[in-house]
């Protein structure tokens, strides 16, 4: 991410190959590529270049050097700033940010210092702050770069509105005016501020999960214990007994039969917990001779008008010409809903992650679809919804393909009925933060395409 905000803040256009971790041929493939046989790297003339901050110097070098200094001692500072970035700061995400991600274990202790840590090191940022409008004078530069990538975790799950306003209000109008930035959007996305602190939930379902261990291991040992028992003594077994083991049986007898049940059956019962599920997550294929490609041509030119609503200022205007080019017959519009459970989208983040992992394994369907999937609400109750315009008439396989397809709820409409059309209408062109869609405000919505 601190790579693309150069490229974005140098002006400059670079083609970029993403390569996912579970990609294991992809990767191999490009390996040898990379002189230190990690990625990211980058291609030059001169040779390729691997290692983040190896390549965000090269970039700045080459394409914008004020983002360097102006001076030896400025450069020398920012690197210094650089450093605290990346060995201080990065040190507490690793262990207040991963647990609460649920990619490390929760070691009290560890969070506990850090989290004093982190208020100290934010103090060190504030007094530089007083003095200038960025870290390093009025200008902005690498160290702002890397600081508020360190940060911005923190910032968004972990430090509340009412501490950072009062223990560091410089840092907070400083790092507001970045991640408001065009540049710093089109790296990072849009960056929501934490209002109450995400408590770390990876300890806790590893302390559940060795509860539930423990209560298993004692059921299957009551259950073994009772067959002794029954073997044993079956004739000296009287009527008190047997009525005192009845309830005791009839919950054995469910518990057993949820560990007999089908794990597939198991895991849609699981809730979702971002962080702890095996790589990869979804086997994702492009379907081949996709039935899509051989319905009958359509008027309707959906990259064209993509490019429209995308890139126009008017998006009330590229609705009034959406609505005079459809074709309804090689095209339906579709109302789209996630029905979540008790335990999910109680948190802007879980929810995101459940909407990034249901866009994720639409990835191969974008040329046929364009819409709006977004996450509505707030107060702990968010909502999952849309609108879709897809190519034919019924629920494609991607769609149906999708791992809590049974969890959604989908509406076809009609662009003959005024209330349908507004309904779209209302999706398509309010997703920016806090406008309002139907009651509920837009929260994170974004353009599928």
């Amino acid at each position: 991410m601190e790579i693309l905000h150069t490229i974005h803040l140098s002006n400059i256009e670079i083609p970029l190959e993403n390569i996912k971790v579970n990609e294991i041929e992809k990767r191999n493939s490009f390996e040898h590529q990379t002189p230190t046989k990690t990625f990211p790297f980058l291609e030059t003339k001169e040779g390729n270049i691997s290692q983040s901050d190896a390549i965000i110097y090269y970039l700045c070098q080459k394409y914008k050097p004020e983002l360097l200094g102006q001076n030896i001692f400025e450069k020398a500072k920012i690197m210094q700033w650089v450093e605290f970035a990346n060995c201080e700061i990065n040190q507490c995400n690793r262990n207040i940010i991963y647990p609460i991600f649920g990619w490390e274990e929760l070691n009290k202790e560890d969070y506990n210092r850090d989290n004093n840590k982190i208020k100290e090191y934010l103090k060190n940022i504030e007094k530089e702050l007083e003095k200038n409008e960025y870290i390093i004078g009025n200008q902005l530069t690498l160290a702002d770069i890397s600081l508020f990538a360190k940060l911005r975790f923190l910032m968004m799950f972990h430090l509340p509105e009412q501490m950072r306003n009062k223990l560091t209000p410089k840092l907070n109008k400083w790092f507001e005016k970045i991640m408001n930035s065009k540049e710093a959007i089109k790296a990072y996305g849009r960056t929501v501020l934490c209002k109450t602190p995400m408590k770390p939930f990876a300890g806790k379902i590893n302390k559940n999960k060795a509860e539930n261990e423990k209560k298993d291991n004692k059921d299957e040992e009551k259950e073994k214990n009772k067959k002794d028992r029954n073997k044993g003594d079956k004739k000296n077994k009287n009527e008190k007994k047997e009525k005192q083991n009845d309830k005791k049986d009839k919950k054995d007898k469910k518990e057993k039969e949820q560990k007999e049940t089908p794990k597939e059956q198991q895991k849609e019962k699981e809730p979702y917990v971002p962080g702890l599920l095996e790589l990869p997550r979804f086997n994702i294929k492009e379907i081949e001779n996709n039935p899509l490609d051989s319905l009958p041509p359509s008027k309707f030119d959906l990259s064209k008008f993509k490019n429209d609503i995308l890139n126009s200022s008017d998006k009330k205007s590229s609705m009034n010409n959406f609505w005079t080019i459809f074709d309804k017959d090689g095209y339906s519009i579709w109302y789209i809903e996630y029905n979540n459970t008790s335990n999910e989208c109680i948190t802007l983040f879980r929810t995101c992650v459940i909407k990034g992992d249901i866009l994720e394994q639409l990835k191969y369907f974008k040329k046929y679809c364009f819409g709006v999937l977004g996450a509505y609400g707030g107060n702990g109750n968010y909502k999952i919804k849309g609108c879709m315009v897809w190519r034919g008439n019924d629920i494609p396989e991607e769609i149906k393909n999708i791992n809590c397809f049974k969890k959604m709820s989908f509406k076809k409409l009609d662009f003959n009925v005024q209330k349908d059309k507004e309904l779209v209408e209302e999706f398509w062109t309010k997703i920016e933060e806090k406008d309002k869609v139907g009651d509920l405000p837009a929260v994170d919505a974004r353009y599928f395409y």
